[in-house]
């Protein structure tokens, strides 16, 4: 395994995504990726609404479902199809759950396609502006999603690669 990991690595052709991190912006803010959301099912181009939107989304570990900040399921018009129960470091909490697409531009990864998701609080600012902002991610990608995927993390050349 360490020769996998040396700064001499060359990833294998049919790599999807390679992102070359400054490694304090890494170690401080994690991984983020931009990530493309809209509401499952909905005709993109004859709705007069504001999606699809492209946010940052925080690859989350710990989450075992991918979760989308409240306030911007609310700006999207999302519909709810149920409560997601979870448990967080301040203890139990109810939130809508929904159902979505995401895309990932930039990379070949697979669309997910009728996803179900649930909300959470992520101090997400729509007013930014900047809606990359790894300070201000929208989305936590779970397991749910981290599961399809192979990544490797290499932290001494701050290079994340992700393929499914």
């Amino acid at each position: 395994m360490g020769s996998f990991f040396s700064p001499g690595f060359i990833p294998p052709p049919d790599i999807q995504i390679r992102v070359e991190i400054n490694h304090r912006q890494l170690a401080s803010h994690g991984l983020n990726m931009p990530v493309v959301i809209s509401p499952h099912g909905v005709d993109l181009s004859s709705d007069k609404a504001t999606y699809p939107v492209v946010v940052s989304a925080h690859l989350d570990t710990g989450a075992s479902v991918t979760s989308i900040d409240i306030d911007l399921a609310l700006q999207l018009g999302l519909k709810p199809t149920g409560v997601s129960q979870f448990l967080t470091a301040g203890g139990p909490h109810e939130m809508p759950s929904f159902v979505v697409d995401l895309d990932f531009p930039e990379s070949s990864l697979k669309s997910v396609k009728m996803l179900p998701i649930s909300s959470c609080r992520l101090m997400y600012d729509g007013a930014d502006g900047n809606h990359v902002n790894p300070d201000n991610f929208a989305i936590l990608i779970g397991r749910d999603i981290l599961s399809r995927w192979n990544i490797i993390w290499n932290g001494p050349t701050s290079t994340v690669i992700i393929n499914d």
